[in-house]
């Protein structure tokens, strides 16, 4: 079901007021890998950037064709540790020779994702001038010593996240309050195994993260 609406959010668009402050060609974790790039006759270039598995990729290209066709896209691709496809790929194909920008929102990295490749490719002509970007996702870590359980919920992307309430039920003096997440939040709580910990109400800038759990028994 969410691979269905993050289809139907790529097919839409971003909601209306999403994005405001679209940066330019600096600052996401692919700023730009290959300036005013341009490709004439067959050809394919690529970019890849070690995946973070069931991340949020947002990408957007500033590009343009002076002869588009059905082979001339830009866009996304996921591999995994052997270096083959998986999942979708998803590609955006420039219609017109001025650069635009095309935005693809809500590209979920598979659970085996290894690496994710930008790519443009054509078999007449391509050009561009800024590639952007971002991925939002966490990691909840659980650890116990004693009577003492430790909470560890770590930023894994390049969005700061927000609103993230932390759950366990076997602790009775946890910080429950919603806390922001930039790079990392550390918390602890009297309890002992078996506990679970988990995160949810997790919001990146154009949406929500799934919740995620983390659990330990008794050895």
């Amino acid at each position: 079901m969410r691979e269905l609406l993050f289809a139907a959010l790529l097919l839409l668009g971003p909601p209306t007021g999403a994005d405001p402050t679209m940066p330019g060609c600096t600052g996401g974790i692919v700023p730009d890998p290959k300036p005013n790039g341009v490709i004439v006759g067959p050809g394919t270039v690529v970019t890849s950037l070690r995946a973070i598995p069931q991340g949020i990729y947002d990408l957007s290209v500033w590009a343009g064709s002076t002869r588009p066709g059905p082979a001339t896209a830009v866009g996304l691709q996921f591999l995994d540790h052997t270096g083959a496809q998986t999942g979708r790929i998803y590609a955006r194909r420039p219609l017109q020779q001025q650069p635009k920008r095309y935005n693809s929102y809500g590209m979920i990295a598979p659970p085996n994702a290894s690496t994710v490749r930008f790519f443009a490719t054509t078999t007449t002509e391509i050009h561009w001038d800024c590639v952007f970007l971002r991925v939002s996702a966490y990691s909840l870590e659980l650890e116990s010593a004693g009577k003492t359980l430790k909470i560890t919920v770590t930023n894994t992307g390049s969005q700061p996240l927000s609103g993230l309430r932390l759950g366990v039920p076997a602790c009775a003096d946890l910080d429950t309050e919603p806390f922001d997440l930039k790079d990392q939040v550390v918390r602890t709580c009297t309890g002992a195994v078996p506990a679970t910990a988990t995160v949810s109400g997790a919001l990146y800038w154009n949406g929500a993260l799934p919740d995620r759990s983390v659990s330990l028994s008794r050895s």
